[in-house]
């Protein structure tokens, strides 16, 4: 047998040039992938324009003109909420404090009355609450005024010593002056004044009410209303001459309203529910936007210039002859 070719392989004839042609392809595969990629790094690193961010800036405004009202919108809506809660916890508390008095009204005086109520809220407060030292003026002014409420009538019912604060109140947003002489006026941390008809501080010939055999129409009488009063915190009950009813002829503002949401304030009732009511009158709005601490020794305001707004009010501030 002849040996000599066992185990030797033939050639293949053309293997050499088909591998090179697939390594020559491979190769140009991965540089053109390469000079592709540094060419989308070289386009991303390309600068704006001055054009295209004029664009930018123009659509960023007119996004943020879309949405700064809406969101202004939404703060005022979640703060007018909040004030109006406020106004129905106060209510409630109150009609809590009533039935355990066997039928007492709660003293509406930030001081002890002459049969000696405790106040719903003390305008200064017995002992005076530990200010830490280093404390600014606008926090000390509302610790005392907080402790005052806690130390009143209201605060077994409702223990919660921001109810007395609304949060649009404006006033909380000017520094503490001890005697204001012009706008903004002084700092306060209380909005709401109670109803002087209501056990409260009322001027004569009007006779306030002392029990609730006497409220006839307790849905129809108010407690608790927002006050602006830019000489500071609300002090005293809230007053108006109501005049003779049913008319009210000769009604008279004594106090200021307040009109923190738009051209509205709230009111908590006597049968427990709150309400925002809308001013119609102009010069009522501008009266309770007056941030001037001489607006209440100014002229006086009739049902001439309020017809709407002072007949509302006088209808629902309860005296003797309005039970």
């Amino acid at each position: 047998m002849h040996l000599a070719g066992i185990g030797t392989a033939a050639p293949i004839h053309g293997a050499t040039s088909r591998t090179t042609r697939i390594i020559e392809s491979k190769n140009w595969r991965h540089a053109n992938f390469i000079n592709t990629a540094w060419k989308s790094i070289e386009s991303s690193n390309r600068a704006f324009t001055l054009i295209e961010l004029l664009v930018v800036i123009a659509v960023v405004g007119v996004l943020a003109a879309m949405v700064l009202p809406a969101l202004a919108k939404a703060k005022n809506r979640a703060m007018a909420a909040t004030c109006l809660s406020n106004q129905k916890q106060l209510g409630l508390s109150w009609i809590m404090y009533v039935n355990d008095h066997a039928g007492a009204l709660m003293n509406f005086d930030t001081i002890k009355n002459g049969a000696g109520d405790t106040p719903w809220r003390y305008a200064t407060p017995n002992p005076s609450p530990i200010i830490p030292p280093g404390t600014d003026a606008k926090t000390q002014a509302m610790m005392l005024l907080q402790a005052g409420y806690a130390q009143g009538a209201l605060f077994p019912y409702a223990p919660n010593v921001n109810v007395i604060h609304c949060p649009a109140d404006g006033r909380s947003s000017n520094p503490v002056v001890a005697s204001p002489t012009g706008p903004p006026g002084n700092y306060a941390y209380g909005s709401y004044s109670g109803a002087g008809g209501m056990n409260g501080l009322v001027y004569a010939p009007d006779i306030a009410l002392k029990q609730e055999s006497s409220l006839l129409h307790p849905s129809g009488r108010f407690l608790w209303v927002e006050e602006n009063d830019p000489r500071g915190e609300n002090l005293s009950s809230w007053d108006m001459h109501p005049g003779v009813p049913p008319m009210f002829s000769g009604a008279i503002f004594v106090d200021s309203v307040a009109a923190w949401h738009g051209n509205s304030s709230t009111l908590s009732w006597a049968d427990g529910h709150a309400e925002s009511h809308r001013w119609l009158d102009g010069t009522t709005i501008v009266y309770a936007l007056n941030s001037d601490p001489n607006k209440y020794f100014g002229s006086t305001l009739t049902t001439t210039q309020c017809p709407h707004d002072l007949l509302y009010l006088a209808n629902g501030y309860a005296t003797k002859l309005n039970p």
